[in-house]
C-alpha cells in the first residue's frame, strides 16, 4: 500500500460567488471525492479558498 498525495490549484474569475466559503470547500470535496475508486477509501481532500478583488 502507499499514500498517494496529488495537488490540484484551480483559479476562476468573474462575479462575486455567492456562495460562501464553506459551501465551495464542500463542492469541490464533494465533486472530486466522486472521481475515486470506493474500493480503495473515501480520500480525504483539503480545500483551501482564497478570495481577492481584481
Amino acid at each position: 500500500m502507499e499514500k498517494q498525495t496529488i495537488t490540484i490549484r484551480i483559479e476562476t474569475k468573474g462575479e462575486p460567488c455567492q456562495m460562501s466559503d464553506e459551501e465551495i470547500r464542500a463542492w469541490y470535496e464533494t465533486k472530486v471525492a466522486g472521481l475515486f475508486n470506493p474500493e480503495y477509501g473515501t480520500p480525504k481532500i483539503e480545500v483551501d479558498v482564497k478570495r481577492e478583488a481584481i
